[in-house]
C-alpha cells in the first residue's frame, strides 16, 4: 500500500479534482468536514498527509488543525491548508499553528505535486 492522504474539503469539485490530482499515486481518503475526519482519525486511521480546506461549515481549517496539533496520536501528521485566500496573514497564522505548508486555489497540479512531494519527502528526513 502507497502513502495515504485524507482530504478535507467542503466543495465537492475541489475534492473530485484532488481526487483525480492525486489518486493514482496515493490512496486517497475524502471527508468533506473536520468532525468527518476527526472521527475517521478516532477510528484509528493515521494518513501520511493531510490536504486542509480553511473554511468549512461546522468545523473550519483552523479548528481543526488546533485539535490535530494538541492530539499525541496525530500531531506529528504533516498538514497542506488549500485555501481560496493568498493572504499573507492568513498563510503566516496557520504555518505559526503547524502547518507545514500552504497552496492557494486554483492550483496547479505541478505545483501540488511538488509541494506533497517536499512535505513528504521532509517529513522522512529526505
Amino acid at each position: 500500500m502507497g502513502k495515504q492522504i485524507l482530504i478535507i474539503d467542503d466543495d465537492l469539485l475541489i475534492r473530485q479534482l484532488l481526487y483525480n490530482y492525486l489518486n493514482t499515486a496515493y490512496d486517497i481518503e475524502l471527508k468533506n468536514d473536520g468532525h468527518q475526519a476527526l472521527k475517521w482519525l478516532k477510528d484509528g486511521n493515521k494518513p501520511d498527509l493531510i490536504l486542509l480546506d480553511v473554511e468549512m461549515p461546522e468545523m473550519n481549517g483552523r479548528v481543526f488543525i488546533r485539535r490535530i496539533k494538541t492530539s499525541p496520536l496525530h500531531n506529528d501528521i504533516p498538514i497542506i491548508i488549500v485555501s481560496g485566500s493568498n493572504s499573507n496573514l492568513l498563510r503566516n497564522s496557520f504555518l505559526k499553528a503547524g502547518a507545514a505548508d500552504f497552496i492557494v486555489k486554483p492550483f496547479q497540479q505541478d505545483i501540488l505535486n511538488e509541494t506533497i512531494n517536499n512535505v513528504l519527502n521532509k517529513k522522512l528526513g529526505i
